[in-house]
């Protein structure tokens, strides 16, 4: 993993003009920082978050007074607040733990990317799923909805949900790294959410992202 004084040396600084008359919210820029941290393979912890976004949007998190300082309290704000699982839920975890983009919270960081980098006038592409990918995303989406997790959740039967039903859902066995299975989960909800952007699967996609956001959230229990 690379170090506080090589995240200086590889991430750029956006221009502050840009992300102001945008309108980019605080919590869509800390997406970018942690995104940027995850794609150079710099570990995401609370210092490096601090030393990334003073570096990427300077003045954006820093001290009134001092804008050469980072606001600490400000960055930890929008982290546990903003961005959090209970408000924008871009990310989870916290300063003991580091930091964790949701696939929520990657599309969004991917999203204010282009913003930034495009020019003033330029409209935003929309992405595009390929046909192959589409039928690739309905089958493995409709087979949440045929799964025994998904029934007992649709019925309101939350407490008879066990770590077997979590990981058959999820494509795993018992004996499969937490790590993979959780792995697993993210690139399904990303699967719906991309498929969530059709029309036409609004309706299927819109229950299974409420029950992939029930295993997200009760994650720990369903590891015991």
């Amino acid at each position: 993993m690379e170090n506080n004084l090589d995240i200086n040396k590889i991430l750029k600084t956006y221009d502050q003009d840009k992300y102001n008359s945008l309108g980019i919210t605080n919590a869509k820029l800390i997406t970018v920082a942690l995104y940027s941290l995850d794609e150079n393979d710099i570990d995401k912890t609370f210092e490096n978050m601090v030393v990334a976004v003073q570096k990427l949007f300077p003045g954006k998190f820093s001290l009134i007074t001092y804008p050469d300082i980072p606001d600490t309290i400000r960055i930890d704000n929008t982290l546990r607040l903003d961005a959090g699982k209970n408000h924008a839920e871009y990310l989870t975890g916290n300063r003991p733990k580091g930091y964790r983009l949701t696939p929520k919270g990657r599309m969004t960081a991917e999203d204010t990317i282009q913003q930034l980098e495009s020019s003033y006038t330029s409209k935003r592409k929309k992405k595009i799923i390929t046909g192959t990918q589409r039928n690739r995303y309905t089958k493995l989406v409709n087979a949440v909805t045929q799964s025994e997790c998904f029934e007992k959740f649709s019925t309101k039967q939350f407490s008879e949900i066990n770590k077997f039903d979590v990981r058959r859902v999820l494509h795993c066995t018992l004996e499969t790294p937490e790590e993979k299975v959780h792995d697993n989960l993210d690139v399904l909800t990303d699967m719906t959410l991309k498929l969530n952007s059709i029309k036409e699967y609004e309706k299927l996609t819109t229950d299974v992202l409420k029950f992939l956001k029930h295993l997200e959230d009760n994650w720990e229990a369903f590891q015991k």
